[in-house]
């Protein structure tokens, strides 16, 4: 009993340490950019030894992929969980989520975390995620969000199997730049950018991006 008490707090100690470095790399990273933020100036910052971080995260690049992942994969499963019950409503009635459904249940989580920490810190994350070398975050986003976009692309394509699933890529692919754009500023210059403009956003992208990927175009 003694030796398993044992284990359990050396796990919670070593949770609490991983997370202290997690929050000293999202601060300074998104503050200060990637290449100008040394593992050094982390570990500082969480008031750990240096040798911690390489412990937990074996590299800066491992640390900025498990920072972005402690944000994103609640935004992931939240999101596969909306789709699903999409489209459980759907087959009750013998059919398929529509395109505004499908993607209503991608944006969903910003509506649910709207005054939460995840809205204060998540623009700033994916604004650095964008503005760093691809060569750096592509790869991470790519591993992060590989099950996420296949699902909802193809959940697209089945409410719209008649525009390619290589147009759908595309499509999505802008949706995603309109979305980091409002997430970063919340309205459009010269008007009030808060928490009612973001949820007033949020619903005007969906109906922009319905209409985007609905269109008709030579590209078909």
């Amino acid at each position: 009993m003694a030796a398993a008490t044992s284990s359990n707090e050396k796990s919670s100690t070593g949770e609490k340490t991983r997370n202290k470095i997690l929050d000293a790399a999202e601060t300074l990273i998104i503050e200060h950019g990637f290449a100008a933020t040394s593992l050094r100036a982390i570990a500082n910052e969480a008031g750990v030894n240096l040798a911690a971080t390489h412990y937990h995260f074996g590299s800066k690049q491992g640390l900025l992929a498990a920072a972005f992942h402690r944000r994103m994969a609640p935004v992931g499963s939240a999101r596969l969980s909306a789709l699903d019950e999409a489209k459980r409503t759907a087959a009750a009635s013998g059919a398929t989520p529509t395109v505004r459904e499908v993607l209503e249940a991608f944006f969903s989580p910003f509506h649910d975390a709207l005054h939460g920490e995840l809205i204060r810190i998540l623009p700033g994350l994916v604004a650095r995620m964008y503005a760093e070398p691809p060569s750096l975050t592509k790869p991470i986003m790519e591993g992060e969000f590989a099950e996420v976009m296949s699902r909802f692309i193809a959940a697209l394509h089945e409410a719209r199997p008649d525009i390619p699933i290589e147009e759908l890529r595309w499509r999505f692919h802008f949706m995603l730049g309109a979305m980091v754009q409002l997430l970063q500023f919340h309205a459009p210059l010269g008007m009030p950018s808060d928490e009612d403009a973001l949820q007033d956003g949020l619903t005007r992208l969906v109906d922009f991006v319905v209409a985007g990927i609905e269109q008709q175009g030579a590209s078909l």
